[in-house]
């Protein structure tokens, strides 16, 4: 426990302000970005720790618990399945959000849309009813996009060196790797962010289960990233001062963002009550 604290305070005296508010606040906690409920037997990423203060370590706690739950179960790959780990985290969702748990008792046309939607051809030899299909509260994509906001910030903090202000503006959406239109419109993205980072940790190999790739600027200020988790959710992120904000709205945007661009002031992710 002494260890711990001592790494603590090393870690708060090096790093005093939380970057999730603008720097508005204390930081008085060390906050793990991405959650290491998102990661195989909790064993996240190293260099992800981040300076938060107590309320925005707290205000995002059940986005944070809806989105590790749908990082986990969306993703493609069973070598990241971790029995005791999911049905945890669906008492903890049936306990804190229930209507967000997914609902697979569909009909087979609304599964056969969900395949169409996503361009995926059903399988000859496979009835409608049994594909691979759930239902999902709209709730959801708006946890997720706000805990997606959080990642934002910290990945800023992470590659910029420096907080984003509580003006500065974010920008984030989400899909799925096996949602062919969401990638094929993710191809700018792609394009645009050459630099990547591949989760790791020592003796461990997480390399699968997270990675992303971003593109980052001084002047314009502006950070660009695509981050994915295992072969399930993927997350398109940007994060731009005020001005330059405006400059992105005036020209068209990589991943077919279209219409006004739904950007969010970082102070107003997670407001104070």
């Amino acid at each position: 426990m002494g260890k711990a604290k001592n790494k603590r305070q090393r870690f708060l005296a090096t790093h005093p302000w939380c970057c999730f508010c603008g720097g508005n606040r204390p930081a008085t906690t060390i906050d793990h970005i991405p959650a290491r409920t998102c990661f195989f037997g909790r064993q996240y990423p190293e260099g992800f720790e981040f300076p938060a203060c107590d309320h925005c370590q707290s205000a995002s706690r059940l986005d944070e618990m809806a989105f590790a739950f749908y990082a986990r179960a969306l993703d493609r790959n069973s070598a990241n399945f971790d029995g005791p780990a999911t049905t945890k985290m669906i008492t903890g969702l049936a306990n804190n959000l229930p209507h967000l748990l997914p609902n697979p008792f569909l009909d087979g046309r609304k599964k056969r849309d969900a395949f169409k939607r996503m361009g995926l051809r059903k399988p000859a030899n496979v009835l409608a009813e049994r594909l691979p299909v759930i239902e999902i509260d709209p709730e959801l994509h708006q946890r997720i996009e706000r805990y997606a906001r959080k990642i934002a910030c910290a990945l800023y903090y992470r590659e910029q060196e420096r907080i984003a202000s509580a003006d500065h503006l974010i920008l984030a959406d989400w899909g799925q790797f096996n949602d062919n239109p969401f990638m094929d419109s993710s191809k700018g993205f792609i394009e645009m962010t050459p630099l990547i980072t591949v989760g790791q940790r020592t003796n461990v190999n997480i390399g699968d289960q997270f990675v992303y790739r971003c593109n980052k600027c001084d002047d314009p200020d502006v950070l660009a990233a695509l981050a994915g988790f295992g072969r399930g959710i993927v997350l398109r992120i940007l994060v731009a001062d005020p001005e330059s904000a405006a400059d992105i709205d005036a020209i068209e945007m990589p991943g077919e963002i279209t219409g006004p661009t739904p950007w969010t002031r970082v102070i107003d992710n997670y407001p104070v009550a």
